[in-house]
C-alpha cells in the first residue's frame, strides 16, 4: 500500500494504515484532563512522524466553525463540527475504528470539541450495551488547549498558516448564523434520542461517556446513556 505524508486529509478511512491490535495506551496523555488528551507537542511528533507514531493513522477531527476552519487548520484535519456529522462518520468507519485514533479539537478544547468526543463515545457506549466496556473507537483523544495552543507553536504545520479566533469581529454575521444552526441541532438530537429511548420516563439518565469509567454500568436502566448536549462542558 503506498503512504503519503501527514494524517488523513478526510473521513474516508479506506485507506488508512491500520494500527497493531496492542497499541493503547497509544499516545502519552496531558495530565489533569477530564478526557482523555494529548499535547500540541504529541500531535506535532504524529504529524511528523517523530518517535515512530503512526501519522497515516490518524484522523484530526476539527470541530469550529467553518470561518474559522477555512481561516487556518491543521494540515489534514477533517471540519466536523455537528452531530449529523459525527453519526455519519461513526456508521461509515465502524469497521475499521478500532484501528485508527481520533484526535478532537476546537478553538481551546473546553467545549466544542469535548461535546462531540462525547456524543461519540455515547454512540459507542449505546451500539455496546451488552458487550460493556466494548467500544468500535477505542483510540480517542482531545487536543489539550485546543487550535490556539498547537498554531503558537506549529503555525508551520497550518494551513494556510493563520489563526482566525471565533469572536473575530469580522465574522459576527458568520458565527451567529452558525452558532444557531448548531444549537438547533444539538437541541434536536437531545429531543429524539429522549423521545426514541426514553418516552415519558422519569428515571435519570447515566453518563457512559467517560472512557476512564471502570465499573460496568447497570444496563438495566431504561435510559442509559448521558444527554449532556446542552450543558457546557470547562
Amino acid at each position: 500500500m503506498e503512504q503519503t505524508a501527514g494524517p488523513l486529509p478526510t473521513d474516508d478511512v479506506s485507506h488508512v494504515v491500520y494500527l497493531g491490535e496492542e497499541a493503547a495506551p497509544l499516545f502519552p496523555l496531558a495530565e489533569h484532563c477530564e478526557l482523555p488528551s494529548i499535547s500540541a507537542d504529541v500531535l506535532k511528533s504524529i504529524l511528523t512522524e517523530e518517535q515512530g507514531y503512526p501519522a497515516q493513522s490518524v484522523v484530526i477531527v476539527d470541530s469550529r466553525h467553518h470561518f474559522e476552519y477555512e481561516g487556518g487548520h491543521i494540515k489534514g484535519a477533517v471540519n466536523l463540527r455537528d452531530p449529523s456529522a459525527i453519526e455519519e462518520f461513526y456508521s461509515r468507519n465502524i469497521d475499521v475504528g478500532k484501528q485508527i485514533a481520533i484526535v478532537f479539537h476546537c478553538e481551546f478544547s473546553s467545549s466544542r470539541a469535548p461535546k462531540l468526543f462525547k456524543h461519540m463515545r455515547n454512540l459507542d457506549r449505546l451500539a455496546h450495551m451488552e458487550t460493556y466496556p466494548e467500544l468500535a473507537f477505542p483510540n480517542m483523544f482531545l487536543l489539550k488547549g485546543g487550535y490556539k495552543a498547537f498554531f503558537e507553536l506549529y503555525s508551520e504545520l497550518c494551513m494556510p498558516q493563520e489563526y482566525v479566533k471565533m469572536s473575530d469581529p469580522k465574522f459576527v454575521d458568520h458565527l451567529r448564523v452558525s452558532s444557531s444552526s448548531l444549537k438547533r441541532s444539538w437541541n434536536q438530537r437531545s429531543k429524539d434520542f429522549i423521545d426514541s429511548h426514553c418516552g415519558d420516563r422519569d428515571e435519570p439518565l447515566i453518563d457512559v461517556s467517560n472512557v476512564q469509567q471502570k465499573e460496568k454500568v447497570n444496563t438495566t436502566c431504561k435510559c442509559p446513556i448521558s444527554l449532556r448536549f446542552n450543558q457546557q462542558v470547562l
